[in-house]
């Protein structure tokens, strides 16, 4: 392992502005994908259709919107840049009865590399995406993909010592996520928009991420809450490059839990970044992009 132990200078710090805002927008494409069990899966891409591909998985009641400070920015200029919406969440189905399965995650990530034809991409899975992308390993293994991108993720979640994992102010909301409130968890998902960023961000972009992150429904937050799942022995198997990247000021999912998953994998590459929350890619975007397109390059 070569971590990046020491903290980074932070290369911008700015309010949470959509990229799109800021240059000119990248033409988006919307696909359909068929993904494990019959389910449509949303999936948007951007960039170069001939460059390296980054596959990016969202987190727990997310959607591909989260990744816009990638999808539209200079990436694209060198990147094919996907972006699926899990099962659940966004535009895709939102099926009962359908989160408990690990091959079923691992076979929705499967299927939108196979349907779109995506050429040994980099996984980047952000938080819970951590889970479903080390599902896809676990089922499918590295030899279809370039390398993985951890960040601010999680690999193990369901059992009581990986708790331990989360922070406070996140551990109390999980019940009320989980609809024990009397709302069906609409105002615990509020509170949790609050918690994904320790940079200040716009009320119009709080209000957009509100919006999508309310359009996950109750069962589907109770299924994925139920999953039992341990990445631990999934980890040290991996033969491509992997980049961990986690804010040292996360709330939600703690920096110890990638100082783990750091520990697990051989010759990863940590990137700690101060004064940043749980969303490296919205709140330090320029130092993010950068270290993204050095590693897609390295992984070759």
């Amino acid at each position: 392992m070569t971590p990046s132990s020491a903290p980074k200078p932070s290369l911008v710090t700015t309010a949470l502005v959509p990229s799109c805002e800021l240059a000119e927008p990248h033409p988006v494409r919307r696909h359909t994908v068929k993904g494990a069990g019959g389910v449509d899966l949303n999936v948007v891409e951007t960039g170069n259709p001939e460059g390296p591909a980054v596959l990016f998985v969202h987190g727990f009641c997310q959607s591909h919107q989260a990744w816009w400070y990638q999808l539209q920015s200079e990436l694209a200029r060198d990147f094919r840049l996907v972006a699926m919406d899990l099962r659940g969440h966004g535009d895709s189905d939102k099926p009962e009865g359908a989160y408990a399965d690990s091959r079923q995650w691992a076979g929705d990530v499967d299927s939108v590399m196979t349907t779109l034809r995506l050429h040994r991409p980099v996984l980047a899975g952000w938080s819970y995406g951590g889970v479903v992308v080390t599902d896809y390993l676990r089922h499918f293994g590295d030899a279809r993909v370039a390398g993985v991108h951890f960040v601010g993720a999680l690999t193990r979640v369901g059992r009581p010592e990986f708790f331990a994992d989360f922070g406070p102010g996140f551990l109390q909301l999980i019940p009320r996520l989980l609809g024990q409130d009397g709302d069906g968890g609409l105002r615990a998902l509020a509170a949790f928009v609050s918690l994904l960023s320790h940079q200040p961000m716009t009320e119009d972009r709080r209000e957009e991420m509100v919006a999508y992150n309310t359009r996950v429904p109750l069962h589907v937050r109770v299924g994925i809450g139920q999953r039992v799942e341990d990445g631990d022995d999934v980890l040290p198997a991996l033969k491509v490059p992997v980049l961990i990247t986690h804010g040292l000021a996360d709330p939600v999912v703690l920096p110890a839990t990638s100082r783990h998953i750091a520990s697990r994998v051989p010759g990863a590459e940590l990137s700690l970044y101060p004064d940043v929350g749980h969303s490296p890619f919205s709140e330090d975007t320029t130092r993010f992009n950068q270290e993204l397109a050095s590693f897609v390059v390295r992984c070759g």
